[in-house]
């Protein structure tokens, strides 16, 4: 990780970028000397004692036993303590609200989930910000805020639910009674960028610079790191492949994924073949000792290769990660590996954040922001 020019801008803003590629720097090396950290990220000596000292005293990050080398003074390695700070992450899904605690390195510390109606908005939000307000208050440490995970269109920067088919939802204000009721700071944000978020945050993107993510479940969609800069708040740009055309599951004619290739296409063609499946869950494990069973997710596979093959060839990305409700499954990984054509089989992984992917990546939200904005009033 080399960010030479971080001490170019105006001094405030500079402080505020080295402190958050600190943050980062420690994230992914974990346990490193100041000496280590200056030359990582071609900073001075002086500028990292600035920088680590707030940091310290805050107890984001902690000191480790020296370590002599021999050779001139000992080194003293820092790292993130994980336990210094936690934030509250809320899944809005269909019929239940999941939410739950996690730390800086995204363990999970406590989950809760609440069966409720989707359509009543006002009481599902209440709800919400009742279980956000109960987790917060049972943290070990400070906590962060609040953040929010919904499908469809979201608009992060007003903290709203703009269209949700799904939910019936439409221009629905999330953010403003979570923060009335907790008194905590609110990020709301699309389920994909979320789970992207948390896998550059804790996961398979760890570090990198070119990643996109493949959400396959009941609805179709994909995110990926925008290399320019300001493109979105957080530098994730959240789209849609469902008017992708793929073979179909039963023949050999092609039709749109969104039609086609979803977990409701894919179970309703395995009733009418006659397998009683109620998930995707359920298909994978008959998959062993039933061919038709098995030959559904082969061709579910090719479907999600030719999608996979598509954004290789229009982007590169170093990583391309597999998310959605086939997302566990070494099986189903393994099979779209075997059936891309133009894609390297080791750009495709699993995600590898842990716990609740949903409510990792709502509570990620405001760790993210955390790592990477780095400025003064988070620490103090």
């Amino acid at each position: 990780m080399n960010n030479p020019g971080l001490s170019g801008t105006r001094p405030r803003q500079a402080r505020q970028a080295n402190t958050a590629a600190v943050l980062q720097l420690l994230v992914q090396r974990g346990p490193l000397a100041r000496s280590d950290i200056a030359k990582e990220l071609s900073l001075n000596h002086g500028s990292v004692s600035r920088i680590i000292e707030p940091l310290l005293s805050s107890g984001v990050v902690r000191e480790l036993v020296e370590r002599s080398t021999g050779i001139g003074r000992p080194r003293v390695p820092v790292e993130l303590d994980s336990s210094s700070r936690y934030a509250v992450g809320v899944h809005l899904g269909l019929e239940r609200t999941t939410a739950g605690l996690i730390d800086l390195a995204g363990h999970c510390v406590r989950t809760h989930a609440e069966d409720r109606d989707p359509a009543d908005s006002v009481a599902t939000l209440r709800h919400a910000a009742d279980l956000a307000a109960e987790l917060a208050a049972s943290a070990p440490g400070p906590v962060l805020g609040i953040g929010v995970t919904a499908g469809g269109e979201v608009d992060r920067e007003n903290g709203r639910v703009v269209r949700n088919d799904v939910l019936g939802w439409t221009d629905v204000g999330v953010a403003g009674p979570l923060r009335e009721r907790t008194g905590l700071d609110v990020v709301v944000d699309g389920n994909v960028c979320a789970l992207l978020g948390a896998e550059l945050t804790f996961g398979a993107g760890l570090g990198r610079h070119d990643v996109s993510y493949l959400f396959v479940g009941n609805v179709a969609e994909t995110g990926f790191l925008s290399r320019p800069a300001g493109t979105s708040s957080n530098g994730i740009i959240q789209g849609g492949f469902a008017r992708l055309m793929v073979p179909g599951l039963t023949d050999d004619g092609y039709a749109r994924f969104g039609e086609c290739g979803t977990d409701v296409a894919l179970l309703a063609a395995a009733r009418s073949a006659g397998v009683p499946v109620t998930s995707l869950t359920d298909l994978i494990r008959l998959a062993d000792t039933d061919p038709v069973a098995s030959g559904l997710l082969e061709a579910r596979s090719a479907q999600v290769a030719r999608v996979a093959d598509t954004v290789f060839d229009l982007m590169r990305p170093d990583v391309i990660i597999l998310g959605g409700s086939g997302a566990p499954s070494d099986r189903w990984l393994e099979a779209v590996r075997d059936r891309v054509e133009t894609t390297p089989p080791q750009v495709l992984v699993r995600p590898r954040s842990q716990g609740n992917p949903l409510v990792t990546a709502a509570a990620g939200l405001v760790v993210r922001a955390f790592f990477t904005r780095g400025t003064a009033e988070w620490v103090a």
